[in-house]
């Protein structure tokens, strides 16, 4: 067995409008990536997909899905509290590729046909390692709770021992499509029976949500346990229809930075301000190639706007991808999340990367309770690639 190091990436980004009706996943056509590899590799892909706030979405919401040469990967479903409000997913998959051309692509369809499902803005990141070591685990067992203090989603859970000591990485998405308590649930990841990165979301009147987390840590080549664990929001019904939990053994000589705060930050502007919660500043030792993760959430009972927000990834001075949300129940008292993720080459030199937030409608408030962001520097010797602004271009083919 092997620990991961980085080998190559692709990351393409769009704000280009697509739409469809149909309750069969479609291709997103500004979300796909054709690549060879010239031996079996590890490759980790992150689909995250939103509409914007008025932007046609049926009150049912939105499926998203990755496909991988052809086969659909990570269902997820999202729904809102009315009509054109905003509906994400960020889904995720992990796998070996033998060498040759592979295919993978963002998928999305409404959850009852006839309703109009929007994308306006996306990022599809495929990070590619050299490496064996890693846990993926995506399964469509249904499991329900009312407790309010987390259990263990029991189709959720992979132990292992890493062969050295090493950066542990570990991503956890659920989603249900059964209608379950308009308050829905919270989520979060145990590493070594300890939880991290509770997230929260509600699907309301029209019952799906999904909720992405993320938690980095440095582990020693000991017996580990990683596992989901889920909760009722409120105490009504909460339910897990699709999970994927994913765990990769990164080499213990990268670096990395993780945010975990719970501190409240506000925010009633449409435009995008520093989450004065989140800045992570490194100088890497050499030419890197940086991978961001993050996830913002608001608490159940934690009141804002009905509109939700918008969370994003700052690099230096550069915004470079954001996702929104809004809470199901259409009361902004409901629990909310956005997650997404960022993937760029960065030189020897002082970085600062930044979380940005901010409202999805006219003055409203908006809320994050609290943030899980992860940075990994993965040393590259590899040339920095030409970066164009077309927003539906591949922007980190090395």
């Amino acid at each position: 067995m092997t620990l991961l190091t980085y080998n190559s990436k692709y990351v393409i980004t769009s704000t280009t409008a697509s739409q469809t009706t149909s309750s069969s996943l479609q291709d997103d056509p500004q979300a796909s990536q054709v690549f060879t590899l010239g031996a079996t590799q590890v490759v980790l892909a992150i689909y995250a997909a939103n509409n914007t706030y008025g932007q046609a979405m049926g009150v049912a919401g939105m499926q998203n899905a990755i496909s991988v040469d052809a086969v659909d990967k990570a269902n997820s479903l999202d729904a809102e509290g009315g009509a054109n409000f905003p509906v994400r997913n960020c889904t995720f998959w992990i796998g070996s590729l033998a060498a040759g051309e592979h295919t993978i692509k963002g998928r999305f369809a409404s959850k009852v046909a006839g309703q109009t499902s929007t994308i306006n803005n996306r990022v599809l990141l495929i990070y590619i390692f050299d490496g064996n070591e890693f846990q993926y685990v995506d399964n469509a067992t249904q499991q329900t709770t009312t407790s309010t203090s987390f259990v263990d989603d029991s189709y959720a859970s992979v132990t292992f021992t890493p062969s050295a000591a090493c950066v542990l990485l570990a991503m956890y998405n659920v989603t249900n499509i059964a209608n379950e308590a308009s308050d829905g649930k919270k989520a979060g990841i145990s590493i070594a029976a300890a939880d991290y990165g509770q997230a929260e979301k509600s699907g309301g009147y029209h019952d799906s949500d999904s909720i992405f987390t993320v938690h980095c840590l440095s582990r020693t080549a000991i017996s580990t346990t990683v596992k989901g664990r889920f909760a009722s929001a409120s105490g009504g019904n909460a339910i897990i229809d699709r999970r994927q939990l994913g765990v990769l053994l990164i080499d213990g000589t990268v670096p990395f930075d993780i945010v975990t705060s719970t501190t409240q930050v506000t925010n009633n502007s449409g435009t995008l301000a520093d989450d004065t919660q989140c800045t992570i500043t490194r100088t890497p030792a050499s030419a890197s190639e940086l991978l961001v993760i993050a996830m913002g959430t608001k608490r159940n009972s934690s009141y804002s706007s009905q509109y939700g927000f918008r969370y994003g990834i700052k690099v230096d001075a550069n915004d470079r991808t954001n996702s929104c949300g809004a809470p199901g129940q259409g009361y902004g008292n409901t629990g909310n999340s956005a997650a997404t993720a960022w993937a760029e080459p960065v030189t020897a030199a002082e970085h600062i990367i930044k979380g940005r937030f901010s409202n999805n409608y006219s003055t409203q408030t908006a809320y994050v309770d609290a943030r899980q962001v992860v940075t990994l520097w993965f040393p590259s010797s590899l040339a920095p690639p030409t970066v164009t602004t077309d927003a539906a271009t591949n922007l980190g083919l090395d």
